[in-house]
């Protein structure tokens, strides 16, 4: 008998970092340098219609939201102050390479940075975050580009939920559980922005259920470390993974926390 023959996949290619040209037609279309912004991924069907009834084609987005546009050091070399804090909107299209500034219709959020970003299907929800004069926010905004014309909406949320904060990281569990996680509560506004406590905490906020109302998790395990400027990345199977930050002390963290959401329950699994 003759020999079989095995096939072997093919090495995957070393993962690599390189610069994409992009394009806008105006400055004003173009973001700029900037920090503290959300960048999320949004991807609307060729078939959804305007509000005139006409078909249009929007396709997989980028939407860049608010960001300080400059950092300035404090007089006595302390610390830092974030300056040109804005609630503008960018749209990257992923196919042209092309940016273009979206001007929502309808009340849009306060100028802001650090805040909290997730894609709800065709709509962007953005959460907390802290204004141009040092004051931290809990409120929650959608930006619906659903249609030819964008608009915002401000969502009224019932009772208690994360209060204000910054620095935190949220996003959508099983297509339908928002999860913000972590961050820091409030800023005094002084000689420096100063965060008054680091946070651990988890909420949820189901977006399928009227009125909205925030869930305070108390998942079992080992809680990570009160951390802020961290990465959540939620999976297809209920997973949300925890990835690095930093505490009060600045020290940086760079292991992982995972936790399966199942309805109103989180449960630990490593």
């Amino acid at each position: 008998m003759g020999s079989k023959l095995r096939l072997c996949p093919a090495p995957l290619p070393a993962s690599a970092y390189r610069v994409v040209d992009t394009s806008w037609e105006t400055d004003e279309d173009s973001p700029g340098p900037r920090c503290g912004h959300t960048l999320t991924p949004v991807s609307t069907p060729s078939n959804s219609s305007s509000s005139s009834g006409s078909h249009h084609y929007v396709g997989p987005r980028l939407i860049l939201f608010g960001g300080a546009t400059a950092i300035e050091m404090s007089s006595t070399g302390a610390g830092i102050r974030l300056a040109g804090v804005t609630n503008s909107v960018h749209s990257y299209d992923v196919l042209t390479r092309k940016w273009t500034r979206l001007q929502p219709s309808g009340e849009p959020p306060s100028p802001r940075a650090a805040h909290a970003a997730a894609a709800v299907g065709t709509m962007v929800v953005i959460q907390g975050g802290i204004g141009p004069a040092g004051h931290s926010t809990d409120d929650i905004y959608v930006l619906d580009i659903t249609s030819a014309k964008s608009r915002w909406h401000r969502v009224v949320v019932q009772g208690p939920g994360p209060g204000p904060r910054y620095g935190h990281a949220m996003d959508l569990v099983f297509q339908r559980y928002l999860v913000a996680v972590s961050g820091n509560d409030v800023f005094v506004w002084g000689a420096l922005f100063l965060g008054r406590r680091v946070l651990s905490d988890a909420w949820v906020l189901d977006t399928t259920q009227k009125p909205y109302q925030w869930q305070r998790l108390n998942p079992e395990g080992d809680r990570p470390f009160a951390r802020m400027y961290a990465t959540v990345s939620a999976r297809s199977d209920g997973m949300l993974l925890l990835c690095g930050g930093r505490d009060s002390s600045c020290l940086v963290r760079s292991f992982y926390s995972y936790f399966t959401y199942n309805k109103c329950y989180s449960m630990p699994i490593a």
